[in-house]
């Protein structure tokens, strides 16, 4: 059957056309609500605007872009077999085939870059301050390196989405094939190196176990991603198949649409939870409250208590500042105290003994 005649003449479509238009819609409409309004309170709200969050703005903006790529290639033969895809059809699902090949290492660099912004300013310590940059300097260089690549699989240039060219050089389909997996694996592997950097900081705060676990749980979303990249690695066979490569490409840009929108989400939900009434640390406003005081352990949490310490130079002192759940912000930030002062808007986890006298 003719699935391109019957879709514009009597408003049938393929069914893998069909889902990938809906998982699209699925993914981008959560995935704008939840950033737009994370972006809403630390502008508007809490007023604690950050580096990490103009790289959510431009990440949403970029995995919405990529949204647009997938949902309009669908209307060129995307989920149709390529025998019952017109000619006219297939030269321009190439042009914005050519487009979302190249968008991809981009897109997914100013997910991963937003995720490690959010985790240097959860937890500002040297350790991880370090690490973020390696890691964003590598995907730096990875990403342009990788990028030209891909843009540049053919001489003339051109030819890598005009395919009335017929006497250009382009990459075998094993090659393409290649670069594709490799690419693929070290994304995944970068996703799992920055999901990896809180959970030994979170698993050593002194709270109860059921806390540190919903803290943690806010990433499990961002190993969801991870997954997904996993098995987009099955999909990327498509590479290979010169017969039926538009019906075969669509799995592959379902798992990219997942990998994105997930991914990006997890930097973003635990903004939220004024929103969604999850409240698992409840901060008292004035410090010298009977809440906050030592007789009340439950309402002032030591966040930022360790069970050892965080490597050399960092002493049993850290500081809090309480941006989480707070009337400022909710977010927390620990950061180690170096020296022996207290900010007015901090406590400390280990209380001098004349703190502890007076």
């Amino acid at each position: 059957m003719d699935w391109t005649v019957v879709s514009r003449e009597a408003g049938g479509t393929p069914p893998m056309t069909i889902t990938v238009r809906i998982i699209v819609l699925i993914l981008a409409i959560p995935t704008t609500l939840v950033c737009g309004l994370r972006l809403y309170m630390r502008k508007f709200v809490l007023q604690s605007w950050g580096l990490d969050d103009w790289m959510v703005m431009v990440a949403l903006i970029m995995v919405n872009g990529f949204s647009v790529i997938a949902y309009t290639i669908t209307y060129y033969g995307l989920g149709v077999r390529t025998k019952n895809v017109s000619e006219a059809d297939i030269l321009v699902w190439w042009k914005i085939y050519y487009a979302a090949l190249c968008c991809y290492l981009p897109v997914a660099a100013a997910v991963k870059t937003s995720l490690v912004l959010f985790i240097v300013r959860l937890f500002p310590t040297r350790g991880i301050a370090i690490a973020g940059r390696c890691i964003l300097g590598f995907v730096a260089l990875f990403t342009i390196s990788g990028t030209l690549a891909l843009a540049f699989q053919c001489r003339p240039f051109r030819a890598g989405f005009d395919k009335t060219i017929t006497d250009a050089k382009c990459y075998s389909v094993n090659t393409s094939f290649g670069i594709l997996m490799m690419q693929g694996v070290i994304m995944f592997v970068v996703d799992v190196i920055i999901l990896a950097l809180p959970i030994r900081r979170v698993w050593q705060l002194q709270m109860p176990r059921a806390r540190r676990v919903m803290i943690l749980g806010l990433f499990c979303i961002g190993f969801t991603a991870c997954i997904a990249a996993l098995v987009r690695f099955s999909t990327l066979t498509y590479a290979t198949d010169e017969t039926d490569y538009t019906y075969a490409a669509a799995r592959s840009l379902i798992w990219m649409e997942v990998e994105f929108n997930l991914g990006l989400m997890s930097g973003s939900l635990s903004s939220l939870r004024k929103l969604i009434k999850l409240r698992p640390f409840q901060w008292s406003r004035n410090p010298s409250s009977p809440s906050s005081s030592t007789g009340s352990r439950s309402t002032n949490l030591e966040l930022g208590f360790h069970k050892k310490g965080w490597g050399r130079g960092i002493t049993k002192q850290t500081e809090i500042n309480r941006i989480f759940e707070t009337a400022d912000s909710s977010q927390e930030l620990i950061t180690p105290i170096y020296g022996q002062g207290e900010l007015c808007t901090s406590t400390k986890a280990f209380p001098s003994p004349t703190t502890e006298s007076a």
